[in-house]
């Protein structure tokens, strides 16, 4: 069952005193001040904040972003409310309030901080601890078995295919390398086990080059950095993709661009 959570003495928090002040300015320009009920204002707080919280939990399902009120989160707060008049739009109050804030400029949405520390597990991707460590060690757990398959296939291969950009020959370690990262780059990204001609001479000419410029321990982290994220739809979804654009993909996983 998936938690919609809300701090416990939330009504406490400046947020929603801030909040309250700004349905009391609201309510200025519409009623005469002293007809302003105090307890009405704290139970329309109470209201349009539980409702901000149920259109973003049900946003970050889709948005996999906790926290982002879309343009359609936007239409769907303010209709719930719209005892404030046109001129006063709900999700206004909310950004006077500082529940909300815009994002950025020229940007057609709004962000609630608060919501995104209280409900980062409600996104579309979020993995546990425990299978985001699942996945992580995958590469080290398998690194026996991938190695023994490794040598098994590169038996069965020409060996002209064993050839570096520069025409050389690989070597034995070499060749026993660049099948082990072709193996597990296949392995991290959930993949099929490979037939004897999809080893061509174009894939581990890029293999040996990426073995020979890149340490090994960098390549371990990679390695367990694409079996967490495998499944995000800006991983290149082949070996080959991933090899033929090696620097890109690498300077990513080292930029965060996927976290």
């Amino acid at each position: 069952m998936t938690e919609l959570r809300l701090p416990l003495d939330f009504e406490r928090l400046p947020e929603f005193w801030q909040l309250t002040e700004a349905l009391r300015n609201a309510r200025r320009n519409t009623t005469p001040i002293s007809t302003v009920n105090e307890l009405e204002l704290n139970e329309t707080a109470l209201q349009l904040w539980l409702r901000l919280w149920i259109v973003l939990g049900y946003l970050a399902r889709t948005t996999n972003r906790p926290g982002w009120l879309n343009a359609t989160g936007q239409r769907q707060v303010n209709q719930a409310f719209r005892q404030f008049g046109d001129d006063c739009p709900p999700v206004e109050i909310l950004v006077a309030g500082t529940l909300l804030r815009r994002e950025n400029d020229g940007c057609d949405g709004c962000y609630c901080d608060l919501f995104t520390v209280t409900n980062r597990h409600l996104a579309g991707d979020h993995l546990s601890k425990e299978e985001r460590g699942n996945r992580r060690s995958l590469p080290s757990r398998s690194k026996n078995v991938i190695a023994h398959e490794a040598f098994q296939q590169s038996q069965l291969l020409s060996p002209e295919v064993f050839r570096k950009r520069d025409g050389n020959t690989m070597c034995q370690r070499e060749i026993d390398r660049s099948m082990v990262l072709i193996i597990t780059l296949d392995r991290c990204l959930k993949q099929r086990a490979r037939f004897k001609s999809n080893f061509t001479e174009g894939l581990l000419a890029d293999a040996c080059h990426v073995i020979e410029t890149t340490p090994q321990a960098e390549l371990d982290a990679f390695y367990g950095w694409l079996a967490e994220k495998w499944d995000h739809p800006a991983i290149p979804k082949s070996a080959d993709e991933i090899l033929r654009d090696w620097t890109r993909v690498f300077e990513a996983r080292n930029g965060g661009n996927h976290e």
